[in-house]
């Protein structure tokens, strides 16, 4: 409804030329495609995904949000340091855990009966070291 007093109101040349209502005109129409869809054998359950997209929106009008974003985006040379940083660990420890423990036989008890939680190969060793990191299944 709204795009459409916008497009009676603003006029189709000046509505299409703002790039925020092309933005809210694509997702109205494919919103209405997957709705209208329902009946046939297509699956759309994926375009109604799309009406959150929707809340882009609010970057807009928030100052406060877009001044958020545009700290994370000066920040994202930082974290790529970080995340690079945290891989070359990672790698150095996953080498160091294969060839201290990779001829280690799998135990009868606790977490070292699993499969993939060992330092038999680079990829098991490199998993395991994320997960003891990140905490996963440390409860």
């Amino acid at each position: 409804m709204e795009a459409v007093l916008k497009l009676i109101g603003l006029g189709p040349t000046y509505y299409f030329y703002i790039d925020w209502n092309k933005f809210d005109f694509a997702v109205v129409i494919l919103s209405l495609v997957s709705i209208g869809g329902n009946n046939s054998d297509i699956n759309l359950t994926a375009l109604r995904i799309i009406r959150v997209a929707r809340l882009l929106r609010m970057i807009k009008s928030s100052k406060e949000l877009q001044s958020l974003l545009m700290t994370l985006y000066l920040a994202m040379n930082n974290i790529a340091n970080v995340a690079l940083l945290f891989m070359l660990i990672i790698f150095t420890f996953s080498v160091a855990g294969m060839t201290l423990f990779g001829d280690i036989e799998q135990g009868h008890t606790g977490m070292i009966n699993y499969e993939n939680l060992n330092f038999r190969s680079f990829y098991n060793s490199g998993s395991t070291l994320i997960r003891s990191s990140t905490g996963e299944s440390w409860n």
